[in-house]
């Protein structure tokens, strides 16, 4: 019985993770449109989780993890992705999984994002 257990809690703690397309997509769209969405109910897109968004606009800040989209998203970029083909002021198509908003940034943070079209 013991065994049992042990074992059921090993695949509880260590379950795969999920990639962006095994997660439900929520919103596909600009970012702008996002937002206006976001406002009416902000707290109900971090409580939900595993959520993932598509949106299009303009890029205005990169950095080594990640880029800042319309100064309100922030998307940090899949392990391995490069941020060498980017440029600010470019207009791009990101898909993330959103993990929460940031009061003092007033941004919403979202990861294991990829970019699908530059």
């Amino acid at each position: 019985m013991l065994i049992l257990a042990g074992v059921g809690g090993y695949f509880y703690l260590y379950q795969s993770h999920k990639s962006l397309h095994d997660m439900e997509m929520v919103f596909t769209g600009s970012s702008q449109e996002f937002q206006n969405v976001m406002e009416v109910k902000a707290k109900t897109w971090e409580k939900e989780g595993d959520k993932v968004v598509e949106l299009t606009g303009v890029i205005t800040a990169i950095d080594l993890k990640g880029i800042s989209v319309d100064e309100s998203f922030y998307f940090q970029l899949e392990e391995g992705t490069k941020t060498d083909g980017l440029a600010e002021d470019q207009k791009v198509r990101v898909k993330g999984r959103i993990i929460g908003y940031d009061d003092l940034l007033g941004e919403l943070k979202l990861d294991k994002a990829i970019i699908i079209k530059k």
